[in-house]
């Protein structure tokens, strides 16, 4: 199984400057093959491989105004390279699929907010490995780092990573046995997700929506204010432009760190988890919503719901978008047709009588449809 690690890192003056020149070559190569590909195919040459374009990249280093290129990781320049092949697969892919936006490969930009490069390991030879105080990588040597977690395989390959904010990162691939799996524990729950609480389950339980959005919107929105007043160029404004970017981070941050937290927990204490699938594309170009839905991070969290199901041996399934899960009696059955527009929190059934939380009800409903999906499955 393939995983990923990141470690903040902590350059010295020296690597730092190194790293931004290897920041500066992957650049370069990215949009001198891009180009050079571009005018291939215009002037009906036919598809630029990259095979060819490593093969011109060695010329390249070895001509007379280029050879600063040798400066930089070998593998990086290479990794730049198929970086833009990818972009053109995508590209034609989406063409192929008739996407409404295909999304043609651009060009990167020097002042790119987040910025960075992928070294490649190789086998026999140690040029990245985990030390107690740090990590050792290709060009750099060995560089200081918060090591958190210990790698348990084969590393694969490593990326240096510039955040907005400045702050550095060593994100580590590697491969390798995956994580013990969870005691089974006979609990199957139904998860129904909203705005005004992030959650709730079929056995009662409600997931406060944290908001941490919201919460820092007026502190993000006075250095929004202050970077622009900020003359363009100025090393003030490069100041209120981290800022700003550090805001966010935090803010990022937390949001992760409670998302983390939360499915591991539902992960563990549960066999089973129904949730309803949702059609976030339609809902987030909502203007009206679009901001509260990001800020709740819906796809985020079931995205980690079914990986970790995945690692530790748990089941997950996802119901149809279109079941109408608020509307219906839990109880029994009845389909409460006025709740379709209400906001109501509680309801009664007109037939049975039993009250209802809003949200709880639609988790068991949830639950309900879950297990009839599973046993047709298997019929």
């Amino acid at each position: 199984m393939e995983r990923r690690y990141n470690y903040r890192i902590y350059p010295t003056k020296d690597q730092e400057l190194q790293i931004q020149r290897n920041f500066g070559c992957v650049r370069f190569v990215y949009n001198y093959f891009l180009a050079k590909r571009n005018e291939k195919y215009e002037a009906g040459e036919g598809i630029y491989s990259y095979v060819s374009a490593c093969r011109d990249l060695t010329q390249l280093k070895r001509s007379e105004g280029y050879r600063w290129l040798r400066e930089a990781d070998a593998h990086s320049l290479q990794n730049a390279i198929k970086s833009m092949d990818n972009a053109y697969s995508a590209f034609y892919r989406r063409v192929r699929e008739k996407s409404p936006a295909p999304g043609f490969p651009k060009f990167k930009a020097k002042k790119e907010a987040r910025r960075s490069y992928t070294s490649q390991a190789q086998a026999g030879k140690n040029v990245i490995y985990l030390t107690d105080k740090g990590i050792r990588l290709p060009k750099l040597g060995l560089v200081k780092c918060s090591v958190s977690r210990k790698i348990e395989g084969r590393i694969l390959s490593a990326s240096v990573i510039q955040e907005a904010s400045g702050k550095y990162y060593a994100s580590v691939c590697f491969t390798g046995p995956g994580p013990e799996g969870m005691d089974k524990t006979g609990s199957k729950i139904g998860l129904h997700l909203g705005l005004r609480q992030l959650g709730a389950t079929s056995e009662g339980e409600i997931i406060e929506n944290q908001r941490f959005y919201e919460k820092s919107k007026k502190k993000i929105a006075q250095l929004q204010r202050r970077l622009s007043r900020k003359p363009s160029g100025s090393a003030n404004r490069e100041k209120a432009r981290v800022a700003l970017a550090r805001a966010y981070e935090r803010v990022k941050n937390q949001r992760a760190d409670f998302l983390q937290k939360l499915t591991t927990q539902l992960v563990r204490g549960n066999d089973l988890i129904c949730l309803r699938g949702q059609e976030l594309g339609k809902m987030i170009s909502d203007r009206k919503y679009s901001s509260y839905l990001s800020d709740a991070a819906w796809g985020e969290l079931v995205r980690q719901l079914k990986y970790k199901c995945e690692w530790y041996g748990k089941q997950i399934v996802e119901i149809s978008p279109g079941y109408p899960s608020v509307q219906l009696c839990s109880s029994c059955g009845h389909k409460n047709t006025a709740l379709a527009k209400g906001r109501a929190q509680n309801w009664a059934c007109p037939q049975c009588g039993v009250k209802h939380q809003r949200a709880v009800n639609a988790a068991k409903n949830t639950l309900i449809e879950g297990l009839r999906v599973i046993s047709e499955s298997s019929a």
